[in-house]
């Protein structure tokens, strides 16, 4: 959806972002804070004497009540309120409707100058097959791209490309991660090739285009472990929906290793409780995967359906606990973990790593304890390549030391013996 450039008057847009806000049903409490938020917006638009919104306002706002140059860590429950309206205000602005995804995190992709017809027709092209993830990167990368395209004075048409531009904007991108340059290479690559087979280009100059290394993460996966596992189920308890809802997810991540992403976006329809069965396409890479639905992790959802789950009209298994009941965020999902972890009084070192991906690494490392093959688990995980999966070899120690081998007894005369002397 294209965002528009209405002319709409602060109080205006503040009347109609209210009233939409309470057709969705939300709470009263937050009715109530959208409102006190609101008030602050207007006597801020009056104060500096502006009848009209504009983001520019928005943005003075925010650094007025919160800060958000000067002090950038700043994250205040005041601040997260404060920036939850603004929000809101900003959509309704430019869309014309409000929902309940943080508008300031959403990014519109703009392509500049003489590579933006070919570059949507690409994204076109790669949407079919590629998820919305991969598809968001892509945008990312090419807007780059394009940017840095349409500041070279002598690039009119995709024609005019050639690699000696391409390896200026690879320099121009040193500024970066090396997992982000690999990336940004591998879709420029692409793209380049893709123009190629659409003879869009006068030169092949796709294999010039230099290799980057990609550098994987040798660091040991963090996991919890199989007492802290059950510790962390055991303190969630059923007597509330959102008890028995938080049950149902974590042991989707804690039993069958679902990423939060795939949690956050099963529906109804994903259950095949016929055949005891989870179906689902991927997020991460847009990639069936089906899944056996064990005894456990069936009876705790339908005890979510049935004595939780809001009665509403969404095919979304998991659902806020508060109006509006859309699905919920994937993001909601390491606070939920994290808050039951302090429950159970799991003590956490510092740094490490304890979300709901920390237990599909627990059921990884679990399963080669149990001698389940790399290839079983590669599937059960749906890693793409099994190297990604022999990471979890790394804290398999109880395997790596039995394929140790016993250091034979040296005798009490003996002395070492290089190039047939004895030393």
């Amino acid at each position: 959806m294209e965002p528009s450039h209405q002319i709409i008057t602060v109080s205006q847009l503040v009347d109609l972002t209210y009233q939409k806000l309470k057709e969705l049903n939300y709470s009263k409490g937050s009715l109530k804070k959208y409102a006190y938020s609101f008030k602050l917006f207007a006597r801020h638009a009056s104060n500096n004497e502006i009848k009209y919104y504009t983001e520019k306002l928005a943005l003075s706002f925010l650094e007025e009540y919160c800060e958000i140059f000067s002090q950038l860590n700043k994250k205040s429950i005041t601040y997260q309120e404060r920036k939850r309206a603004v929000a809101k205000l900003d959509e309704m602005y430019k869309y014309n409707l409000i929902s309940s995804k943080k508008l300031f995190s959403r990014k519109v992709y703009l392509f500049q100058g003489c590579l933006k017809k070919s570059i949507d027709s690409y994204i076109a092209y790669k949407i079919e097959s590629l998820s919305s993830a991969r598809i968001k990167s892509i945008k990312l990368y090419l807007e780059r791209f394009s940017e840095f395209i349409s500041k070279t004075s002598d690039i009119k048409t995709e024609n005019d490309l050639v690699i000696n531009h391409v390896i200026l904007f690879i320099e121009s991108c040193s500024i970066y991660s090396h997992l982000t340059l690999y990336a940004t290479v591998t879709c420029i690559k692409q793209y380049i090739q893709f123009l190629e087979n659409n003879l869009l280009l006068r030169d092949n100059i796709s294999h010039y285009i230099p290799k980057i290394p990609k550098k994987r993460n040798r660091t040991f996966p963090k996991a919890f472990t199989k007492d802290e596992s059950l510790a962390l189920l055991n303190s969630i308890g059923s007597n509330t929906s959102k008890e028995r809802r938080d049950y149902a997810m974590i042991l989707l991540a804690a039993r069958l290793g679902l990423r939060a992403s795939d949690i956050a976006n099963l529906q109804l329809s994903n259950i095949d409780w016929e055949h005891n069965q989870i179906n689902l396409v991927q997020q991460k890479n847009n990639t069936p995967l089906t899944l056996p639905l064990l005894k456990g992790v069936g009876e705790a959802i339908i005890n979510y359906i049935k004595n939780g789950r809001p009665k509403v009209d969404n095919q979304y298994i998991f659902l806020r606990e508060n109006a509006p009941y859309s699905k919920i965020n994937a993001s909601a999902l390491h606070m939920i973990v994290d808050g039951y972890l302090k429950r159970a009084k799991i003590k956490i070192p510092a740094g490490k790593k304890h979300g709901p991906h920390a237990l599909r690494h627990s059921i990884a490392t679990l399963l080669l304890e149990n001698d389940i093959p790399i290839s079983t688990i590669k599937e059960i995980l749906s890693h793409k390549s099994s190297e990604t999966t022999k990471i979890y070899l790394k804290i398999a120690q109880k395997q790596l030391l039995e394929c140790a081998l016993e250091v034979p007894k040296l005798e009490k005369n003996y002395t070492p013996c290089v190039g047939g002397v004895h030393v």
